[in-house]
């Protein structure tokens, strides 16, 4: 009769918890790769939001359009060639109304294809 020693069942556990481990560390992995993301993501839209609203009240209280401003990966106002994202307002004000009417926008410039310009936030305000 053959006796298994008890080295070879430890080292099967050992082999076995080593495995178990390894999973859960890759899925807390990607949770915090999808945290990180979701953080990122909420700061660039409370930025634009931030934005919208001060070109908002610009507009209210000039009752002028400001120039398109675009800006760099930390918020920063840059050269449109090194632009991230860019703030846009236009007037869509009706013919023959007295209340004006604009449409502002932060579009991300950071995407492959420049021509896309996908639109992160949009507001529209009477003036």
């Amino acid at each position: 009769m053959k006796r298994h020693s008890k080295t070879s069942l430890f080292l099967m556990e050992l082999i076995l918890s080593i495995l178990l481990f390894s999973l859960c560390s890759a899925i807390c992995v990607q949770l915090f790769v999808r945290a990180h993301r979701k953080e990122q993501n909420a700061i660039f839209l409370n930025w634009a939001v931030l934005a919208c609203d001060s070109a908002a009240a610009h507009i209210q209280q000039e009752k002028a359009l400001p120039a398109p401003v675009c800006y760099d990966e930390n918020f920063r106002p840059c050269a449109p060639g090194d632009a991230a994202w860019k703030l846009e307002a236009k007037d869509i004000t009706p013919s023959g109304s007295a209340v004006g009417r604009a449409y502002i926008t932060v579009r991300d410039m950071r995407g492959a294809d420049p021509a896309a310009e996908p639109l992160a936030y949009a507001l529209t305000i009477a003036y």
